[in-house]
């Protein structure tokens, strides 16, 4: 049967101790049954000596033994603890070697870690699920409505647009940077100064609009901030309105009839 750490630990004690009872009790027989004092002083030292070289081994072992095996069993649960501090949350934990390597104390440990691990990963693939299903619900909104939008942070990069600036704007993309970026004249003149004004104040700017010749029709632009739990700003929207021809054309034919 294998033995814990503190069993170890307490045995080396155990046997230290019976040496010193063991030594007591040889100087005590020594001193009550010799007669020659010469030899009986000689046995004494022989035992003293003998005893103190055991006891001194005995201490080197554990003095040695403890911080070895210490150092083994941290450094396999630092090396788990450092990969989840890290984001690493696919660890595989071979409990099976661990119970015949480690002791039962650190062996749990390792058990409540794995444990830990595998409620990490449920909730981490859980908030993964529910943050591409609000994702996919925000898209699924910004498309179904008559409205373009532009949402970039606040070095203009250009995080997301949908489908009405697409069509409206070819020129503009996702992963483009509105200030580094040339783009045709109805975008440098309107849009980029819009949202230059808008970096520079880091606050929503007023409405404003702009006529775009190869729509024939004038687009709104509007602005909202996108704060963190701080406040501070992270990021910028952009709103288009009246991108939508065919809403146009239908209150073309509202006000000719």
């Amino acid at each position: 049967m294998k033995i814990s750490f503190t069993g170890k630990i307490r045995l080396l004690i155990l046997l230290i101790f019976i040496i010193v009872l063991i030594q007591a009790g040889v100087v005590l027989h020594l001193l009550g049954n010799s007669t020659d004092l010469i030899q009986m002083r000689i046995d004494i030292q022989n035992t003293i000596f003998i005893t103190i070289f055991v006891q001194f081994i005995l201490a080197l072992i554990l003095i040695f033994y403890i911080p070895v095996f210490l150092h083994k069993a941290f450094l396999e649960i630092h090396n788990i603890i450092k990969d989840i501090s890290q984001g690493i949350y696919n660890i595989d934990i071979d409990t099976d070697n661990f119970k015949r390597s480690l002791d039962k104390e650190f062996y749990t440990v390792m058990l409540s870690l794995k444990d830990m691990l595998r409620s990490i990963l449920s909730f981490d693939k859980l908030k993964k699920d529910k943050i591409v299903e609000h994702h996919n619900r925000i898209v699924s909104l910004l498309n179904l409505t008559d409205d373009g939008f532009i949402i970039m942070d606040m070095k203009a990069n250009i995080a997301y647009i949908n489908d009405k600036i697409l069509e409206a704007f070819p020129a503009l993309s996702e992963k483009t940077n509105m200030i580094e970026t040339n783009f045709p004249p109805e975008i440098e003149n309107n849009i980029k100064k819009y949202v230059l004004n808008i970096l520079k104040s880091k606050t929503k700017q007023e409405s404003q609009q702009f006529f775009v010749p190869s729509m024939k029709r004038h687009i709104a632009l509007n602005s909202a901030i996108i704060r963190d739990s701080n406040g501070f700003p992270t990021g910028v929207i952009v709103s288009f309105k009246n991108l939508d021809k065919k809403k146009q054309e239908k209150q073309k034919e509202t006000e000719s009839e």
